[in-house]
């Protein structure tokens, strides 16, 4: 007898697209965000040719993709998705092993994560006024943490 379970927070089709990779029904939420410095890098092209140097590591240490942040109920998970492929695994860390924080800016809103193998990262959820689906996913992942980022 299945028990019903109230829907995952965040981005439904980002949810439907993990369900079919983590082959498990815990999936809390999950939200589509990118990694800071991926506004630099859509940019360089108008920069010529001193825009590959510029955007060169912006992005480091997560790929220059569109992210996939799963909050299940014993960890996080990191997805990188590649514009034509299926989403892969980047990294999990449990619950209460890592720290975080949401930082609300005019124009975005980030998650700042201090990881254990990648050390501090943030996220960028988009404009304000598009990132909805994302604040409950970030609010959760922040509940679970060890204690905010520095």
């Amino acid at each position: 007898m299945d028990v019903p379970r109230p829907p995952a927070l965040g981005d439904q089709s980002v949810v439907r697209q993990l369900r079919s990779i983590l082959f498990s029904k815990s999936i809390l939420g999950a939200a589509s965000v990118r990694p800071k410095g991926s506004m630099k890098l859509f940019a360089a092209p108008l920069l010529g040719w001193l825009g590959p140097l510029l955007a060169r590591r912006v992005t480091d240490p997560l790929p220059p993709t569109e992210l996939y942040l799963a909050a299940t109920s014993v960890d996080i998970r990191i997805f990188s998705k590649p514009v034509l492929a299926d989403p892969f695994e980047i990294g999990r860390w449990k619950n209460h092993t890592y720290q975080a924080s949401i930082r609300v800016t005019f124009l975005s809103l980030n998650l700042d994560l201090e990881l254990e193998r990648l050390g501090r990262v943030r996220l960028v959820a988009g404009p304000r006024v598009f990132s909805g689906s994302a604040r409950p996913v970030f609010e959760l992942v922040v509940q679970n943490a060890a204690g905010p980022a520095m």
